[in-house]
């Protein structure tokens, strides 16, 4: 392959990229562009909008009755993953700066990404309608869980963060359900007046992912990193690609151990261990409403962890791939 073919492959990952030295470079100017919050909103409930306008009725209803599979990829996801979170930062997190703990609870709390994980399910001949109702049900399920889970972990830890509960919840109920089902309902009463638009929804979502990283990017380089040293942050972050694969791992024996079938087991790796990073950002935002000092620190796990994961399904997408051919 081309260098710039290779390049035109992989956009998203360099666009990340320039984004981040421009935010390195210009901290101030993420800042004037989303002056007081309302791109980064406005961004947010654009993707859930596209989210819900995409979504085919049809293909969710079929993977309702696989209900085993769905407790087992929600019950990683909000029961598993958390409680392994809280151990680590138990065990070992006593020195981390308490902007990184958040972070890292927030991280293990979030739902499962509502398109990446469906794609890539499909991509490897898994359960395409198992992984589609998850990653609906479960980014419904997490408007409550995640915060709910989030509190109860930071109560465990005695972190001292002043939340409203209702603030949270009435704030994702807005950027988040209120889009997804409006897009959901213009779907189904308008589906064939709206192709074009749906078509161009996933591409739409992409850039809007990467400007609400970009704004994350210049949050952090414009304050927050004179509160924590560089060796107190690189070294725990560090452990977010060999704490994926991990999870990958477990989540792929527990498919094995439990007799789930072929199909199945691919859905599972493709959901189980992502996190979106689409409702993690306004919910770090929601919880620190009041202390706002903390949220750029406190997102890095979550944009840390996204591109990861992404890495991660699209190399194992491809050996999936591989080795069906060979069959």
């Amino acid at each position: 392959m081309k260098l710039t073919e290779k390049i035109k492959s992989q956009w998203y990952s360099v666009v990340m990229g320039a984004l981040f030295i421009l935010a390195w470079g210009f901290p101030s100017l993420a800042g004037m562009i989303n002056t007081g919050g309302w791109a980064k909103t406005i961004a947010i409930m654009i993707i859930f909008f596209f989210t819900g306008l995409s979504l085919r009725t049809e293909d969710i209803l079929p993977g309702i009755t696989s209900w085993r599979l769905h407790v087992y990829i929600q019950g990683f996801c909000y029961i598993f993953m958390p409680i392994v979170c809280w151990v680590v930062m138990k065990t070992v997190g006593q020195g981390l700066h308490e902007a990184l703990v958040i972070g890292f609870f927030l991280l293990s709390v979030l739902p499962i990404t509502i398109s990446s994980c469906v794609v890539f399910t499909q991509l490897a001949g898994g359960n395409f309608s198992g992984a589609l109702f998850n990653a609906v049900i479960g980014n419904i399920l997490g408007i409550f869980l995640s915060p709910l889970l989030f509190l109860l972990m930071l109560g465990m830890t005695g972190i001292s963060v002043k939340v409203n509960t209702w603030e949270i919840l009435s704030s994702l109920g807005t950027m988040v359900l209120a889009p997804l089902v409006v897009g959901q309902i213009i779907h189904i009463f308008a589906r064939d007046r709206i192709k074009g638009l749906i078509s161009i929804g996933s591409l739409v979502n992409r850039w809007c992912i990467l400007l609400i990283i970009y704004f994350a990017f210049g949050q952090i380089f414009s304050e927050d990193l004179k509160m924590i040293s560089f060796s107190g942050m690189i070294l725990p972050l560090a452990l977010i690609i060999p704490g994926h694969i991990f999870f990958l791992w477990i989540a792929g024996f527990g498919g094995r151990f439990l007799g789930f079938n072929e199909k199945d087991r691919i859905a599972i790796l493709f959901c189980a261990p992502q996190k979106t990073l689409a409702m993690g950002l306004p919910l770090i935002a929601a919880v620190l409403s009041g202390r706002p000092e903390l949220q750029g620190i406190a997102t890095l796990p979550v944009i840390l962890y996204h591109p990861i994961q992404l890495v991660v399904a699209g190399i194992l997408e491809q050996r999936l791939h591989r080795l069906r051919a060979r069959l």
